[in-house]
């Protein structure tokens, strides 16, 4: 079975009305290694207001997402979206948000979240995964 994912980490920052949305994109295969991921974006921007997460995982077809505090739906589930539209798994997505004082609205929300996974994702080296075994034979 195929699958895509991203082969490394990325990372990408977004300016939108002095807001900086800092996406991070990482391989991830366990709950476990989500963890890890948000754990390590509040670490690195700790002046950051809102860690983001959204995720998808080929292990039992999980996919999650946070808005952490934004209104509802306003920002995990448009990251969300991104990953799923590029048919992406196995992917964890966290946009940490350092307000900048203005405030963007509803619709500013959904797209500088999105926007700011897409630019991450875009960076990204997407590769195909397909199931495989290793066999030795030996001839004459």
């Amino acid at each position: 079975m195929k699958y895509k994912t991203i082969a490394a980490p990325c990372t990408r920052t977004l300016i939108e009305k002095r807001s900086e949305f800092i996406a991070a994109v990482t391989p991830v295969q366990t709950a476990e290694q989500v963890i890890a991921c948000i754990q390590d974006a509040h670490a690195a921007y700790r002046k950051a207001r809102h860690h983001v997460y959204a995720y998808v995982l080929r292990d039992q077809n999980i996919s999650r997402y946070s808005d952490d505090g934004e209104p509802q739906g306003t920002a995990g589930l448009p990251v969300l979206d991104v990953i799923r539209k590029q048919g992406l798994t196995d992917v964890c997505c966290v946009v940490s948000r350092i307000f900048g004082g203005v405030l963007l609205g509803a619709n500013g929300l959904v797209r500088a979240y999105g926007q700011a996974c897409a630019q991450a994702l875009r960076d990204a080296q997407i590769m195909e995964m397909c199931a495989c075994r290793s066999m030795t034979i030996q001839c004459d």
